[in-house]
């Protein structure tokens, strides 16, 4: 009599684009990735039962990985950890080519509770992969009140008339922790230095709640590690401002400044 094992389950995740220059294999802000990682983690370790006896600790699998990582080359590589069926967690990451790279995107707005642990990368990769397909997207994430999370895979940076001299990010915390935004803030700190009444303490950017009808009526910027910045061209069926071209130009350069070897 066969017993049917449940599939292992992925706890955490973190992706990444690899580009190589002069034979450096290079991430963007790849320190915040790996300080990211392991802060999440430590939360799944700490939530979860302890690894397996005998498997490695997080030290000797970066190691290993990232060696493994750089010599791969050009790509978008996950660091992974995954709890099996028996409750033992084990630390795993995959070498994936590098998928075509675009320019804008297209956002449909889909309302969702927000998810346990939603400011953890992983754990919803699959479902949100499989709403992307449905709705032929990227799924804009609303919660049931109509305010917006943030895309399946992406961080939101929009621009409202009033406030386009420093723009917002989405003030909910049920969201992923994104690199690529935290990149943008601390460049927007350099950009707005010295202008009156810039954010809230957390950076230039604004933490603002907002509904699909207000971001519709905003410049959108839909950012992640894999395609930097990428202007939203529609959200359902309206069109939304072209990007105001010097603008988006200077926080690409910025966003660019922060390549780093994954080896020192």
């Amino acid at each position: 009599m066969s017993t049917f094992a449940p599939p292992p389950e992925l706890l955490v995740a973190d992706s990444f684009r690899v580009r190589v220059r002069s034979g450096v294999a290079e991430v963007r802000g790849f320190q915040r990735h790996l300080e990211r990682f392991v802060r999440s983690v430590g939360r799944a370790r700490a939530q979860h039962r302890p690894a397996a006896a005998g498997s490695p600790d997080i030290d000797t699998f970066l190691a290993a990985s990232l060696r493994e990582i750089a010599d791969f080359g050009e790509g978008f590589p996950r660091l992974e950890l995954w709890r099996e069926a028996s409750g033992d967690l084990r630390y795993d990451y995959t070498l994936r080519p590098l998928p075509p790279l675009g320019e804008s995107l297209v956002m449909r707005s889909v309302s969702l509770p927000a998810p346990p642990q939603a400011r953890v990368k992983g754990p919803h990769i699959a479902a949100y992969a499989a709403l992307t397909r449905q709705l032929s997207a990227e799924p804009l994430l609303i919660h049931p009140d109509g305010h917006v999370r943030e895309g399946a895979t992406t961080s939101l940076v929009f621009w409202p008339k009033e406030r386009e001299s420093s723009g917002c990010v989405v003030a909910d915390t049920a969201r992923v922790e994104s690199v690529s935004e935290s990149i943008l803030a601390a460049a927007a700190l350099r950009r707005f230095a010295g202008r009156a009444q810039l954010g809230d303490g957390q950076g230039a950017f604004a933490r603002a709640t907002v509904t699909v009808a207000e971001l519709s009526r905003c410049e959108v910027w839909a950012v992640n590690a894999l395609h930097g910045i990428r202007p939203v061209s529609r959200i359902n069926d309206v069109e939304l401002a072209q990007p105001d071209a010097e603008r988006l130009s200077w926080f690409r350069e910025a966003l660019d400044a922060a390549w780093e070897p994954i080896l020192r």
